[in-house]
């Protein structure tokens, strides 16, 4: 049996409460703290891949727990360091804000999009909620891209797009740490501009996605610029679609868990000054696509 096929079959360790018809799911009916055996992990993996973000309310976990549950979707490890660290549990991330150091990924983005192989997906568990704002919202690209016309989907799947760190504002930051730019010199040498197709294939849905975003796409590569511009702002421009996404409010005790290949997020900035605070866990796979 296929992997597409294996998304049939139904579930029989927990509950999935899809949470709109497009993109998203709550899972019922598990503790994330105990022990999941092999039949739970691989229903888990087959939700996600099926509804691209699960969502799971009322979890108590240590930071090795979300470490031990994350390793179920994949490989966990340090994959950038843009973020501090705990520094008994490195592969978690500290994506805080405060009345001092107000600040929020408030920009459409995939993770990461500017390696060859890409992390395929992210844990993210509440520590700290604002009392209001302070959601996630998480667009499906699987969808945006089903929603074109066939004549586009078949120009846009003979095209290649160029993903850099250098526009997402990292030029900047880097200059403001090492005046020298040895700092950015060392960046740059190191992560240099990497291609991707416009259109990837998921490996395991086997769907269509589209796979630029407005944070790390620079450009389409062979377009005269004025026209890579224009189209990749109109493909931008669907992650905006309410149709397409799912907008979390989160709770205490709240974990989201979702495919970094098939979706973007946008962290929505309308809290400050109050205080929010999230453990980030980044997985990766020997290959994405």
């Amino acid at each position: 049996m296929s992997k597409l096929n294996d998304l049939a079959a139904p579930y029989t360790r927990f509950v999935v409460e899809p949470y709109t018809p497009t993109i998203g799911a709550v899972i019922h009916g598990l503790d994330l703290s105990r022990p999941l055996d092999a039949t739970t992990q691989s229903e888990l993996r087959r939700a996600l891949a099926e509804h691209e973000v699960i969502f799971f309310r009322d979890q108590q976990l240590t930071p090795a727990q979300q470490v031990e549950f994350t390793q179920i979707f994949g490989n966990v490890a340090e994959v950038k360091a843009f973020f501090p660290r705990l520094a008994d549990q490195p592969a978690i991330e500290v994506v805080e804000s405060t009345a001092e150091r107000p600040k929020a990924a408030n920009n459409w983005h995939a993770d990461i999009t500017w390696r060859d192989n890409p992390p395929v997906g992210t844990s993210l568990y509440a520590q700290v909620i604002p009392p209001s704002g302070g959601d996630t919202i998480w667009a499906s690209l699987t969808r945006a891209y089903a929603s074109l016309k066939p004549e586009l989907q078949a120009y846009l799947e003979t095209l290649t797009a160029v993903h850099s760190w250098e526009i997402s504002g990292w030029t900047e930051y880097l200059l403001r740490q090492d005046a020298t730019g040895e700092q950015l010199r060392e960046a740059r040498a190191k992560y240099p501009p990497v291609e991707h197709p416009v259109v990837r294939v998921h490996p395991i849905t086997g769907k269509k996605i589209l796979y630029v975003n407005p944070t790390f796409t620079s450009h389409i590569k062979g377009l005269p610029r004025a026209q890579s511009d224009a189209l990749l702002a109109q493909l931008f421009d669907l992650a905006k679609v309410p149709e397409f996404q799912a907008r979390l409010r989160w709770q205490d005790g709240t974990l989201a868990v979702w495919d970094n290949r098939s979706t973007q997020h946008y962290a929505v900035g309308d809290f400050f000054p109050a205080h929010r605070k999230l453990h980030r866990i980044t997985f990766t796979a020997e290959q994405a696509f």
